[in-house]
């Protein structure tokens, strides 16, 4: 009896990355703090869910907030997926590595880039922690680039042998 290659299974491995997405918006993803920036004074530490982070990233792109940069890898790792459905593979592989990279170095720059709080003109939020959420929300399209990238070298070992 012939086993059944891991890759014929392309809806499930899809499956794993958007359960790693999906777990990646409900587990706490990142921790402010509110600084009051006239006194210095630390104030609150904040832990935000993934979901509530994707909802105020929107915000602060219409808000033109660098750190909100990192909210496009979202739309960028959704493309992958339709892309890995249709199976093109290398452009699957090409969004998903700008979502990584747009998603990672736009998440971080919150470090350096404070954000306005709404409720106090006199504070501002800095990000002080990665949290589970974010590698969890980061890991669904690793996964998905590596799962292309071992499929598109299993099919040129089939062709190669053929």
């Amino acid at each position: 009896m012939k086993k059944t290659p891991f890759f014929k299974h392309r809806l499930f491995l899809l499956g794993v990355s958007l359960l790693l997405y999906t777990m990646g918006l409900i587990f706490p993803a990142l921790a402010f703090e509110i600084v009051n920036y006239r006194t210095l004074h630390s104030g609150v530490i904040v832990d935000m869910r993934g979901i509530e982070v994707t909802a105020w990233g929107v915000l602060g792109l219409l808000f033109l907030q660098i750190p909100a940069i990192g909210w496009l890898a979202n739309p960028l790792y959704w493309l992958s997926c339709v892309f890995f459905v249709k199976k093109k593979y290398q452009f699957s592989i090409a969004s998903t590595l700008t979502a990584i990279i747009v998603g990672f170095l736009g998440t971080i720059s919150a470090y350096w880039f404070a954000l306005p709080n709404g409720s106090s003109p006199d504070s501002q939020i800095l990000l002080t922690k990665l949290l589970l959420g974010f590698w969890l929300w980061l890991a669904a399209p690793t996964f998905l680039m590596i799962v292309d990238f071992l499929y598109l070298q299993y099919r040129s070992h089939l062709n190669a042998h053929q």
